[in-house]
């Protein structure tokens, strides 16, 4: 029945998360989505705020799937001014594939959409408070949703990236807005009329803090020898004299950080540091929050209701009928034609002989798996990617079964801006900042721990039904299906990875490859550095633990040597030849087994079959603005 095969993709698409964070949702709501520090009440921003205080190290309650965008970026899909700005107004509201181990989707470049506080915390130039947990994407369990080398049909219609984690770097009080670290790239491309938030930098903040830890750790050494006014001129003395050589040119603004008055030193310590003494508006009340922000904090990711058939969202509390279950911006991506996936071919210029790369429009391949994660319309070829928590863990229901559906927000602080339902397509294509707000609202009263469904829409199960005609067809007679990494992974958890690479021979399915977790030092004193081929050669660093992994440190590697099962109880410790960059491969000794892992090749990837389920996620009709039906039949 269309009914049993929509809901079991519908809940597929909902890819699992594998992390758990306690307390889900009792007590007091952790997450919310409210207008950020760094808007204005004529042009807005929103972020998340804490509605709990937060441990260093703590995990955020917001764990995330990535979903790839496969050499989206490339010049070819920049070829008018508007899609330009539709693609860069996109890339400002990703990440790179490192942070969930997708760089090898293509040959060119992969970028992933995050959901959740993946999109929403937001970049402050002098500062930040949560930071990707990358080892815990980057080394995540398989999702166990497909059988081993058996086809499924709803294989890649899903992303297989999950487990996106932020862990507090610091302490955050409730209250806070959380603002996460976008890596020294992006504060290196932000000149000081770019970090429009605050003129001073992260650096100046943290060095602000260390001259200040170090007076007063001075200051209570000689507490009783210390007069006040003695205080007052050593500490005059310390910000005239030694700061310029502590810091250098920065001094004048470092020194603009630290209070001149010895008593109000313990007061900036006490606030958490210079940058929140500075901006002690950050914090906000409780009575703040519940009058302008949304909780984000009532779903979390369960087994699905639906027997064998995945996850999906669930309540952490009782939702009354007509009460707001999540509450989502929308980032509008105003041509779904930029979704085409055709293949890539080198062109060269005839005068200069330079080499571009194009697409061949007659070899249509498939589209971005971001469409399946998408909201749209028939009638328009705009689409909206949700970005609130666990909006796209939400499955389908047809209409009469569901027990919520998504309407645009009318809430008086995150609201929707309707000024934008008046634009045309080209003209919300020039917009570069996310002002669309919808809600997933309550049809009925929904009890704690329901499964939350909204209805997809006819042409989204008239799509599914289709694509099911298809797949019995194709595969009535022969449900084999390539090995992906997922499943050499689950092969080689703890069985010894394959070292015999005799005559070049690759000894695992052409489809995937392995890849190395690496940090290295140098060999001891005495050893030859280099092996018989001219490689370089080093050791795998000790002191690298798993929880310290980034994507950074990911290369792609063979092993061609390994030791025996080591005495300790751990398993194997290899010797590996790993691709530094195109040029450049060195030989790295005792990686052990637990820092290598199986990627699938680019291209090769369940999401790259041509035949997988697409379509976006339908608007109930009443909702869709007439300036955007740009696709009238």
């Amino acid at each position: 029945m269309l009914l049993a095969r929509s809901l079991s993709f519908a809940i597929f698409i909902a890819a699992c998360t594998s992390s758990v964070v306690k307390g889900d949702g009792d007590g007091e709501c952790r997450l919310w989505l409210g207008p950020s520090h760094l808007g204005t009440d004529n042009d807005p921003e929103f972020g998340i705020f804490a509605g709990v205080d937060f441990a260093p190290d703590e995990i955020i309650p917001d764990i995330e799937v990535a979903i790839p965008l496969v050499d989206w970026t490339e010049q070819f899909n920049r070829d008018t001014a508007l899609k330009n700005m539709i693609v860069e107004f996109v890339e400002s509201q990703v990440w790179t594939g490192d942070f969930a181990g997708a760089k090898w989707e293509g040959d060119q470049n992969t970028i992933v959409a995050i959901p959740g506080i993946g999109n929403l915390a937001n970049y402050h130039s002098g500062y930040h408070n949560v930071d990707w947990l990358q080892s815990a994407a980057l080394l995540r369990k398989p999702l166990d949703l497909f059988e081993s080398g058996v086809a499924h049909p709803a294989r890649g219609a899903i992303t297989p990236y999950h487990n996106l984690t932020m862990k507090a770097t610091e302490h955050i009080p409730a209250g806070m807005e959380l603002f996460a670290n976008f890596g020294e790239t992006w504060d290196n491309n932000q000149t000081m009329e770019d970090s429009f938030q605050d003129k001073l930098t992260r650096w100046d903040y943290q060095h602000a803090d260390q001259i200040l830890d170090a007076i007063i750790a001075f200051m209570d050494q000689y507490d009783k020898d210390l007069t006040p006014d003695l205080q007052e001129n050593i500490l005059d003395f310390m910000l005239e004299k030694i700061l310029g050589t502590a810091v250098g040119k920065r001094a004048k603004v470092i020194r603009s950080l630290i209070p001149d008055n010895p008593k109000k030193l313990k007061a900036v310590k006490e606030a958490g540091g210079t940058f929140l003494y500075r901006n002690n508006d950050l914090v906000k009340s409780q009575k703040w929050l519940k009058k302008h922000a949304m909780c984000m904090d009532n779903l979390k990711v369960g087994p699905s209701t639906i027997p064998e058939a995945g996850r999906g969202a669930f309540t952490t509390r009782k939702i009354a009928k007509g009460d707001v279950v999540v509450p989502s911006p929308m980032v509008h991506i105003a041509n779904e034609e930029l979704f085409n996936m055709y293949e890539i071919i080198e062109k060269e210029d005839a005068k200069t002989g330079d080499v571009t790369l194009d697409i061949d429009k007659s070899n249509f391949l498939q589209q971005q798996l971001l469409i399946n994660y998408c909201f749209g319309h028939r009638e328009s070829n705009i689409l909206l990617l949700p970005i609130g928590s666990y909006v796209s863990m939400i499955n389908h229901a047809p209409a009469g079964k569901a027990n919520a559906y998504i309407t645009w927000s009318r809430h008086k602080h995150v609201t929707n801006d309707h000024g934008l339902h008046d634009l045309s397509i080209e003209q919300l294509a020039e917009r570069n900042k996310v002002g669309i707000v919808m809600v997933v609202q309550a049809l009925r009263d929904i009890e704690v721990g329901e499964e939350i469904f909204i209805d997809y829409g006819k042409e989204w199960e008239a799509a599914w039904k289709e694509h099911m005609a298809q797949w019995n067809k194709d595969y009535e007679q022969d449900k084999t299906w390539q090995l992906t990494a997922d499943d050499m992974k689950m092969q080689y958890k703890e069985k010894p990875f394959e070292a015999d690479l005799t005559d070049g021979i690759n000894p695992y399915p052409p489809s995937v490859a392995t890849t190395c977790f690496l940090r290295t030092e140098d060999l001891p004193d005495g050893r030859p550095r280099r092996n018989p081929d001219g490689l370089e050669i080093f050791l795998y660093a000790e002191d690298l633990s798993h929880d310290e992994i980034t994507g950074a440190d990911m290369y792609v590697c063979d092993v061609i040597s390994r030791t025996d099962k080591l005495t300790d109880g751990d398993l194997y410790n290899y010797t590996v030849l790993a691709k530094i960059s195109d040029d450049d491969i060195v030989q790295v000794e005792n990686v052990p087994h637990g820092s290598i892992t199986f990627v699938d090749q680019p291209y090769q990837g369940d999401i790259h079959n041509t035949g997988g389920f697409r379509h976006y996620i339908s608007l109930r009709d009443g909702d869709f603005p007439q300036a955007w039906r740009n696709i009238r039949e």
